[in-house]
């Protein structure tokens, strides 16, 4: 019974992690203030995915440090404006004269 019991609780535990993976992603993704404040990736990276209640395991910390910035930029540049998190007004963004077209 405990053998099935740690099995559904390391699926749980995958599950949960993968889940705030695809979050740091997003918000790589969308969250301009997000993505300047994790990259260069370090140790406060993931300090500030865990104040947003993002729980890393090593594995997933290992391999999100491997991300380039460039990439999410360019991704971002490429979205619908509507769905993207401006930082606050007079940093690149919404008021700053940054042409998002």
């Amino acid at each position: 019974m405990r053998a099935m019991r740690d099995r559904v609780d390391a699926r749980r535990d995958t599950l949960m992690s993968q889940k705030s993976v695809e979050i740091v992603l997003g918000k790589l993704i969308t969250d301009e203030a997000f993505r300047r404040s994790f990259f260069p990736v370090q140790a406060s990276s993931f300090d500030l995915a865990r104040l947003c209640g993002l729980e890393l395991t090593a594995v997933e910390r290992d391999a999100l440090a491997s991300l380039r910035p460039r990439a999410f930029e360019s991704i971002a540049n490429a979205l619908d404006a509507r769905l993207l998190r401006y930082p606050a007004r007079g940093s690149a963004g919404i008021g700053s004269g940054r042409d998002r077209t």
